[in-house]
Parts: structure tokens; sequence; C-alpha cells
């Protein structure tokens, strides 16, 4: 009996060798495949790929041909009576002038330093960093002066001339040289740079 005992636990234990083994090769074979398929001809290549799904997309081209609209294109008009999100129309008069004059949206430290990244980028190529229109736009490319925020026209005394809803019209539907800025900036960041061009750059004014 104890023979046979030993004779079953050395049977056991040769099974388990075999499954070991098994296993561990089935590991080098997958990390094999792994290592292979992650190497790739150069810096800019993807390497080799095993599920091209996402690979060969389906997706148009803006202004390609599409069968699945009746005129061919790609790019359809928006519904009728739509409004893309963020850009809906402000409220005017009937002069065309903004019905609301104040910022409808409150200031934090967050939409100040946001107002003022914004105005960097869109508005200081003209107006210059500081407001006073030194901008590459008008000292390198000849281009007409825009009035200085600092300027007696904004002078402090007279800042409530200009309320930072006259401020948010002009980057809205532009003035003189300048164009709307409507379709750059939501109209949230048009409002934060009103605030910004009015508390910040044109409160210095002399």
């Amino acid at each position: 009996m104890e023979q046979l005992k030993s004779l079953r636990i050395i049977l056991i234990q040769k099974r388990l060798n075999v499954y070991k083994g098994i296993i561990v090769n089935n590991i080098l074979i997958l990390v094999s495949v792994l290592v292979l398929a992650s190497c790739s001809g150069g810096r800019n290549s993807t390497g080799y790929s095993l599920i091209n799904d996402m690979v060969d997309s389906l997706a148009y081209e803006a202004f390609s041909e599409n069968p699945h609209f009746d005129d061919g294109q790609s790019m359809q008009a928006p519904p009728a009576n739509t409004i893309a999100r963020g850009w809906m129309p402000d409220k005017r008069g009937s002069d065309g002038l903004l019905v609301v004059t104040s910022n409808p949206f409150p200031m934090n430290d967050y939409k100040w330093k946001r107002a003022e990244i914004f105005y960097n980028k869109t508005c200081s190529a003209c107006h210059g960093v500081d407001g006073q229109s030194t901008g590459l736009v008008v000292t390198v490319g000849n281009f007409p002066t825009p009035p200085k925020f600092l300027s007696r026209r904004f002078k402090y005394s007279k800042r409530d001339d200009y309320t930072s809803g006259n401020i948010y019209n002009v980057i809205t539907d532009g003035i003189g040289n300048m164009p709307s800025h409507a379709q750059q900036l939501y109209p949230e960041d048009r409002w934060a740079i009103s605030e910004y061009v009015r508390e910040r750059l044109m409160i210095k004014g002399k």
C-alpha cells in the first residue's frame, strides 16, 4: 500500500511539473508576442498592430463625399432653429445694442487668470500686453494704432462711461478697424476680458 501511495505521489508530482512547464512556456510565448508587437521601426512608427479596427477608421473628412446623406456631402448644415452649445445670441434692444450691460458671470481668481491669458493671446497683438497699443501688428505690421487704454480717453474718472458691457459689445461686434471676435471667444470669455480691460488696464489711466 505504501508503495502504491508513493507511486501516486510521484505521478502527481510529474503531472504538476508538466503543467508548470506548459504554463511557463505559454507565459514566455505571450511575453515574446507582446515584445515583438511593441517593437517599432523608429520613433515615428506605431509598431505592429494586432487589431486594426481603430487603424482603419470609417470617419469621413469634413469636405469629403459621403454616401449617407442626400446631398453626398460629409459637412452638414445645423438643423433649423438650433443654436450651438455655448453660442447663445446676446439679448439686444431695438437699437441693436446689448440689453445686458453688466457682466452676468461672477469673477474669481480663475476667471481673472483666464481673462489675462485670453487677452494676451487674442488682443495683445494689437493692443499690447499693457494696453498701450504696442502689439506687433502695430509696431511691426504698421497697421493703424488702436486707442490706448491708459490714455485720457479712458481716464479713471471717465471709466464709468465705458462699462464692461460696452467693451463686450466692441469685442462681439467690432468697431472701426477692429473686427468681431465673437467666433474666437465664448461669450463668458468675452465678458471676462471686458472686466480685465476695464479693471486691470483702464484703471491706471492718466
